[in-house]
């Protein structure tokens, strides 16, 4: 007997139905689980992308917050030092006055300073004479100086101003007479609007929050604020009371005890400081996109089966028109990364992709024993600039200088970056002192002759000082001590009169420390 193959068996038109409805069924099954598992994957990059996002948001608040009160805390210590050598004599209160009025006035975010005696009267302040009347030995950060010992900084709860009625965060420091007794406290005060005005410029969706709390849960700024802000305690929080515990820092979806909004947050306790930042976006905004993305999806898979059970060859276009979304979705990703990576005001490096390419050159420098030299650069008498010719002004001359910077280096594997503020750094691979010098010194050049005019600057122009530091790699992880080093240098050429240049050189047999 002859053996009929298999695909030359003629089917029945019953069993051809059958087979094309079943084609179909499992086309259709198929395509319907593939675009299931599409929208979930989409859905877990979207809440990735989330966490990313309100990870970095809550370490641009730590860094405010470490920064402020670490100023803070140097300016109480030094007043504190003061106070406790020079005492508080009439005259020494007149002098003491007006050196607070002076650092106020220098230090970013501190609104008022004062020195209480150890019985809490108001020896000094940075405000005026004709408040030295008050007391404060009532206030909670009095009584815990005066009750313990300790020398290091605290941060009180929020109290009202009794000089300008605002909420105000309190940072304080322990004073102590030569015999080791208690002789009274150095305060400096934050206005909690300065934490929240910067929350408010940080871009978080309109359900969105981002908080500073102690590490007991009093809260110390919010966005959106609370009406009972000084009184609200949030360390019944899952926060604080189920992932602080256990971890510094990390995500988590947490449904807000104040607002009742459930939210993907990111926190940190900072290491040196008794608080906590974090940050949340909601649930429903994260999705609000991803929802219609699903709707539209689902609606083209429904016009994709229809057109199966009709016309087969309405698939092959359909994939095109997803390959083509596809394609577009990867060239919007690639302009969204070249954006992370750009400062958006000045069109430099920013800070994140000067980190990543410092620490890349740091590695390639350990490995290839070469030298590696980094400025930093920060315009002289900046907040003078801004406060004479306005905040726009101030952004036109930030991107004048980055232009100039930019012309002054030549090489690929030069990278310059905005740093932060006024701050600019420029980073050399395999670049000796010498050279570093060449290129310092051609950028403060470049910027002093292009005569910006500066009226609030004894030079009438603006100028520059940099901090450059060139050394020969030998540790992979100490990329923060040179960034410091560079960072001494330039206070260095600030304290010698600014527009001038301070350099320092490591050897191999030289520590960073």
């Amino acid at each position: 007997m002859k053996l009929i193959p298999f695909f030359s068996v003629r089917l029945t038109p019953k069993a051809l139905s059958n087979s094309l409805i079943g084609f179909i069924v499992l086309v259709c099954i198929l395509l319907t689980l593939a675009t299931g598992w599409q929208m979930q994957q989409s859905a877990n990059e979207r809440v990735d992308a989330a966490k990313v996002s309100v990870s970095n948001i809550v370490l641009a608040a730590e860094q405010l917050a470490r920064d402020t009160m670490l100023q803070a805390d140097n300016t109480l210590q030094d007043l504190a030092e003061r106070v406790a050598h020079d005492g508080v004599n009439p005259d020494q209160q007149i002098r003491l006055t007006k050196l607070l009025a002076r650092q106020v006035e220098r230090i970013d975010g501190i609104q008022g300073l004062f020195i209480f005696d150890a019985r809490g009267n108001w020896v000094a302040n940075s405000f005026s004479h004709g408040l030295q009347t008050k007391n404060n030995s009532d206030r909670a950060y009095f009584i815990y100086h005066r009750d313990n010992t300790s020398q290091s900084i605290h941060v009180g709860s929020i109290v009202e101003s009794r000089t300008t009625g605002d909420m105000v965060i309190p940072i304080s420091r322990r004073i102590e007479a030569s015999d080791g007794t208690f002789a009274g406290v150095a305060l400096a005060t934050i206005p909690v609007a300065y934490f929240q005005n910067f929350f408010n410029r940080v871009d978080v969706d309109n359900e969105g929050v981002i908080f500073l709390a102690l590490n007991n849960g009093e809260l110390l700024a919010r966005r959106p604020t609370v009406a009972a802000l000084m009184t609200t305690n949030i360390s019944k929080g899952e926060i604080f009371s189920r992932y602080l515990p256990h971890s510094d820092s990390g995500t988590a979806s947490i449904k807000s005890i104040v607002d009742g909004v459930e939210r993907i947050y990111a926190y940190r306790r900072l290491s040196d400081l008794p608080i906590v930042a974090a940050a949340g976006v909601s649930h429903h905004q994260i999705f609000v996109q991803w929802w219609s993305h699903v709707t539209r999806t689902i609606i083209v898979v429904g016009m994709i089966i229809l057109a199966l059970a009709f016309l087969g060859a309405l698939l092959y276009r359909q994939i095109q028109q997803l390959l083509i979304a596809e394609s577009e979705l990867q060239v919007a990703q690639s302009q969204l990364e070249i954006i992370a990576m750009t400062d958006g005001l000045t069109l430099l490096a920013n800070r994140r992709s000067f980190d990543i390419t410092l620490k890349k050159e740091w590695g390639r420098a350990v490995r290839s024993q070469s030298s590696l030299a980094v400025i930093l650069l920060d315009i002289d008498w900046f907040k003078q600039y801004n406060d004479h010719y306005g905040h726009l002004m101030g952004d036109d001359c930030l991107v004048k200088i980055a232009n100039l910077i930019a012309q002054s280096i030549n090489r690929a594997c030069d990278i310059a970056a905005r740093y932060g503020g006024e701050e600019f750094v420029i980073l050399l691979p395999e670049t000796e002192l010498a050279g570093a010098l060449i290129v310092a010194e051609k950028v403060r050049m470049s910027i002093a002759q292009a005569q910006i005019q500066h009226l609030a600057s004894p030079l009438g122009i603006v100028t520059i000082s940099s901090g450059v530091i060139a050394m020969c790699p030998i540790e992979k992880e100490n990329q923060k001590e040179s960034l410091a080093q560079a960072d001494r240098l330039l206070y260095c050429a600030k304290a010698k009169g600014r527009n001038c240049i301070e350099a320092a050189s490591y050897s191999r047999e030289t520590s960073l420390g």
